[in-house]
């Protein structure tokens, strides 16, 4: 699976899947934007297995749904341009794990 965050999209999503499950993230930046890399709230549901920030302010990640459970997978998108710049955002992906 694939998901993919365009700058505009909601900054929360929920959505539920299967585990085994592999999902492909892709953050786009909006311009002079960067994001972080990914990470879990809980690894033993959702495993964060790559994670990669990009010189064009992208990120992408690679994620196995490895049990039953709930977890929050999040990234920060910050103004390059000037630190005391528009604030900091944060994307939330809420994933519910059924078996």
């Amino acid at each position: 699976m694939r998901i993919v965050h365009h700058p505009g999209d909601p900054l929360q999503t929920d959505v539920t899947l299967a585990a085994g499950t592999v999902v492909d993230i892709r953050l786009e930046p909006a311009s002079g934007y960067r994001w972080s890399t990914l990470t879990s709230s809980d690894p033993a549901v959702a495993d964060v297995m790559a994670t990669s920030a990009e010189r064009s302010g992208a990120a992408t990640a690679t994620v196995a749904l490895r049990a039953a459970g709930t977890a929050s997978l999040t990234a920060t998108t910050s103004y390059q341009p000037d630190r005391f710049g528009p604030p900091t955002r944060r994307w939330r992906l809420s994933v519910t794990v059924r078996r």
